[in-house]
């Protein structure tokens, strides 16, 4: 994976902060089969109080989506955002963001993102013995 000097950064302090993971209401038993990683910035009409009203709004929706197990969302220095969404598969992933300008709840932060500034990757996670 090739990461650009500012995502690494964004990835740090997203590590060194109080960075808290939301999970739906769940036993956490299944592993993760994918985490997809979404990295953006707001539209410039979004402020950042606005922004995080929405992702948390997007829970309970998420939380009914087969397959998604929990997400940890994390802003780093000037503007950039990383989304890391934990799914059971990458074709649960799939499916969710294919219906994803369809549901209500998701809409707000979707149209929160400045479409020309995301990446969005699928990595699998490796577990360290």
């Amino acid at each position: 994976m090739k990461m650009t000097i500012p995502a690494a950064v964004a990835a740090v302090i997203a590590l060194s902060t109080d960075a808290q993971a939301q999970n739906c209401d769940r036993p956490m038993t299944t592993p993760a089969g994918v985490i997809e990683i979404v990295q953006f910035r707001l539209a410039e009409t979004v402020s950042r109080e606005a922004f995080v009203a929405a992702a948390a709004r997007t829970m309970p929706a998420l939380c009914a989506m087969d397959g998604f197990l929990g997400r940890v969302l994390s802003e780093g220095e000037g503007g950039l955002w990383m989304d890391h969404v934990r799914w059971t598969t990458a074709e649960a992933a799939q499916a969710a963001m294919a219906g994803s300008m369809e549901n209500d709840a998701l809409r707000p932060f979707i149209m929160s993102i400045d479409p020309n500034s995301m990446v969005m990757s699928y990595q699998v996670p490796v577990l360290l013995k």
